[in-house]
């Protein structure tokens, strides 16, 4: 004799659960994600007809300002970590400052897209940031309004570091009109 086969009772599954789960964890992560931090001077860059693109990672930005005060920053956190260990920790601690003021200052540094250094400062930072990583393309970013000496300053310090290949970030003239 053959059996009778059950009848399949189907089943209902509750979202319910799982939709207020997911909208807590939005919820959660826009509460708590840290936005960028504005820059340390803001650039107005000059025109151009170019458009190659600059590349996103591995990255030495130099600005010169307006008022030709020089910035630098490198694109990732490791290097400006190491970047801070070898030459911003020992001045920081030769100048008497504290261990939680140093733990406050390194915290601070690795957040930030670009710190001011002295001129005469910029070739041990570049060469600093080098060893630190290998990788890092050079880019100058010169204000507009830049004195041509400053930003001829940061291309001989390129050379002296034999840093031949280098970007100089401008707009495009389409974007400028």
């Amino acid at each position: 004799m053959s059996k009778i086969k059950a009848k399949r009772v189907g089943f209902r599954l509750d979202m319910t659960p799982m939709v207020d789960v997911a909208f807590l964890l939005l919820t959660f992560f826009m509460l708590t994600t840290k936005f960028r931090p504005p820059e340390a001077v803001t650039i107005d860059l000059p025109s151009s007809h170019s458009n190659m693109k600059l590349p996103e990672s591995d990255v030495l930005t130099v600005t010169v300002a307006n008022d030709n005060s020089i910035y630098m920053g490198v694109s990732s956190q490791r290097t400006r970590e190491r970047l801070f260990d070898t030459v911003v920790r020992p001045k920081l601690e030769n100048a008497g400052v504290s261990k939680a003021a140093v733990a406050d200052s390194l915290k601070r540094f690795r957040l930030d897209e670009s710190f001011k250094i002295e001129k005469e400062e910029l070739a041990r930072y570049i060469m600093m940031s080098r060893f630190a990583d290998q990788r890092l393309r050079p880019v100058i970013r010169a204000d507009n309004k830049a004195d041509y000496e400053s930003v001829n300053y940061v291309i001989k310090v390129f050379k002296k570091m034999n840093l031949l290949n280098f970007n100089l970030v401008t707009v495009l003239e389409k974007e400028v009109r």
